[in-house]
């Protein structure tokens, strides 16, 4: 008996969980004593899932033995997270997961090992759809009145292998984040899907409501997705230069993300609440544009550490993780590959800056509404090169029909448009 079989001996039940095109987390359950039954995976209804048509919706998930974590609040049950497989146990074309480790085995057949560290943030909310706390940036009891549940959720997080470097109280009224440490970028992908679960279970437990809905709050500070960046060969910082601080690799890298930043951003920001953060004054960026120590640029290069790295700051946590960082990493490589340079670096607000500034440093601005992303996106060679072209349709035939649900709503008025965006996204997302 194997180790994996002997700790699946111990159980009740064993849980697949496995990541919809959206980004959605779902799970299949069975009695840990079929283990020998279902080890290879299980056959799932993809047009139950609401993005496979109902003639063409088989499709099977398939476990990553590697990823056996107990669930913390049942001792009895663990879960093992799964790709997505053809019946005949090909790669689905629709596998966000098998997405993302094909771009990665492409970057170290060039040699780079790819790491990320992502940032979540999230709001603490009330039945009355209010934030549960009164508290501020950093802040600490008696006005962080929930650490005793962030600190929970992340004890939770941990138990599960997702290993965490900071937890505080974020600007908002009610809002939270933590930050994971530097991994590989699959295993921060499942570690987000992980961490997103955990954190609205244990909410759940105590009453409360968790969100990472991009702007649940109109006057509030938004809720992004902050994914940190790292390119390794052989272990060096690739990023780095001795004597100028930043490489030439890791400009060139974000001159890829900025070559393709439009059509990327309908998968990077795929919510129509997701333009209702990307705009000034919060912290969110607005304008595509890069350089060191800079939180008003789309790309930033931190200033505090002595470890070049990127960090794209647009995302929010609405997205499918595991596009988001195949993306950013083909397109980075892109850009290496083409040696595309992107706009000069600006240590300058951009927010602040004059139209006639921002042009004269090659400055434009993001994608302003999901309508506008997804033209770019229709439009994009690459990132139909990158994830197919089946993948990049059925997300345009279902993101252009959300859009359209939504403009069906504003017409209406704000009120039903806010309305609108609060019942599809407060608790899902």
């Amino acid at each position: 008996m194997s180790e994996l079989e002997s700790l699946i001996d111990s159980l009740d039940y064993v849980q697949f969980h496995f990541t919809t095109l959206f980004g959605d987390l779902k799970a299949v359950e069975f009695p840990a004593e079929i283990w020998c039954d279902m080890a290879e995976g299980t056959g799932v209804d993809g047009s139950s899932l609401g993005f496979l048509s109902t003639e063409q919706s088989d499709m099977r998930i398939v476990p990553d033995l590697s990823t056996y974590e107990v669930i913390p609040w049942d001792e009895g049950v663990a879960r093992l997270i799964c790709d997505t497989a053809m019946n005949d146990g090909s790669p689905h074309a629709l596998g966000t997961r098998t997405m993302l480790k094909k771009v990665i085995a492409d970057a170290e057949k060039q040699g780079f090992e790819y790491r990320t560290r992502p940032e979540l943030e999230w709001y603490f909310v009330k039945d009355d759809h209010t934030p549960a706390d009164q508290g501020g940036y950093m802040d600490t009891l008696p006005f962080d009145s929930y650490s005793f549940l962030r600190r929970a959720i992340v004890d939770d997080i941990r138990a599960m292998g997702v290993s965490v470097k900071t937890i505080h109280h974020e600007n908002g009224p009610g809002q939270q984040e933590y930050e994971f440490t530097v991994g590989d970028a699959l295993s921060n992908a499942d570690g987000v899907q992980t961490a997103r679960m955990v954190t609205k279970t244990d909410s759940l437990m105590e009453g409360i409501v968790s969100t990472f809905m991009p702007k649940p709050f109109p006057d509030l500070a938004g809720s992004g997705l902050h994914i940190h960046q790292y390119l390794t060969r052989g272990g060096e910082n690739m990023f780095a230069d001795p004597e100028k601080g930043v490489s030439e690799l890791l400009v060139h890298f974000v001159g890829g993300i900025m070559e393709h930043v439009d059509a990327m951003t309908a998968i990077l920001n795929p919510t129509t609440n997701s333009y209702k953060r990307l705009v000034p004054g919060h912290e969110a960026p607005v304008y595509k544009s890069w350089g060191v120590a800079n939180r008003t640029a789309l790309i930033r290069v931190p200033g505090y550490e002595r470890k070049a790295r990127i960090e794209y700051r647009a995302a929010d946590a609405s997205t499918n993780i595991y596009l988001a960082s195949a993306l950013l990493l083909a397109a980075g490589l892109d850009g290496v590959k083409r040696r595309i340079e992107p706009n000069p670096p600006t240590t300058e607000n951009v927010e602040k800056m004059t139209e006639k500034r921002r042009k004269e440093l090659g400055i434009t601005q993001l994608p302003g509404a999901l309508g506008e992303a997804l033209d770019h996106l229709e439009g994009s060679g690459f990132v139909r090169d990158v994830l197919g072209g089946d993948l990049v349709e059925t997300w345009l035939e279902h993101k252009r029909r959300e859009y359209r649900e939504y403009l069906d709503a504003e017409r209406l008025g704000e009120s039903e448009a806010r309305q609108w965006e609060l019942k599809r996204y407060l608790e899902r997302v």
